[in-house]
Parts: structure tokens; C-alpha cells; sequence
């Protein structure tokens, strides 16, 4: 693999680290306690929790609603198992993106001297 390709790889893994961290601090899924609704909704900050019923201390009134599904959100199969290993595929694609940067930057080294 040429030294470029190894660079937008590793860029892309980057990338996909962040979006894996921040959809975990900055997404959820509240499921309305009135009715059979998840919803997927933009945190205000950062929060940890990944799922949870509507609650009276947190209104929904703080959230930014995304998506809205009866009872559950299509693609909640994924979402959620996603979300849970996030606090270690995010460091661990950063990592391997490291990685990559500095192999294809000691191998462009190497070729020059």
C-alpha cells in the first residue's frame, strides 16, 4: 500500500473514532414512558448514558429530538450494541490510525535515506 493510501486510511479511521466517540457522549435513545416511543435524541453535553426512559428531573423539553419510531427505532439493533463498545473502538481505531501514520511516515523515511 503506497504511503498516500495509508495516510487517507488512517484519516478515515480518525474520522470514524470521533464520530464513534461523540455519537456516545452526545446521542441517546429516550423511550417516552406514555406511549410505545424510542427516540433518538442530540444530547445538550456530554452524558454517558446511552438508553433510558423518560424521566421527570430530565424532560425531553432538554433534548433535541433526531428520530422518532414506534415502539423501537429501526435501526436500534445496531445502535445500541454500537454505542456500548464505542468507549473502546473510538480509542482503539485512533490507535491503529497512530499506528499507521507512523509506519507510513518511518517507511517514507527509510526510502529517502
Amino acid at each position: 500500500m503506497s504511503g498516500d493510501r495509508v495516510r487517507k486510511l488512517a484519516l478515515g479511521l480518525f474520522a470514524l473514532s470521533i464520530l464513534l466517540g461523540g455519537g456516545h457522549l452526545f446521542t441517546g435513545v429516550v423511550y417516552l414512558s406514555d406511549e410505545p416511543t424510542a427516540l433518538l435524541v442530540l444530547k445538550r453535553g456530554p452524558a454517558l448514558w446511552i438508553e433510558r426512559p423518560e424521566s421527570q428531573d430530565r424532560p425531553l423539553s432538554e433534548q433535541i429530538v433526531l428520530d422518532r419510531e414506534e415502539p423501537d427505532l429501526a435501526y436500534g439493533w445496531l445502535y445500541s450494541p454500537l454505542m456500548r463498545l464505542a468507549p473502546i473502538l473510538a480509542p482503539g481505531l485512533a490507535g491503529v490510525a497512530v499506528l499507521l501514520l507512523a509506519i507510513s511516515r518511518r517507511r517514507r523515511t527509510g526510502a529517502q535515506g
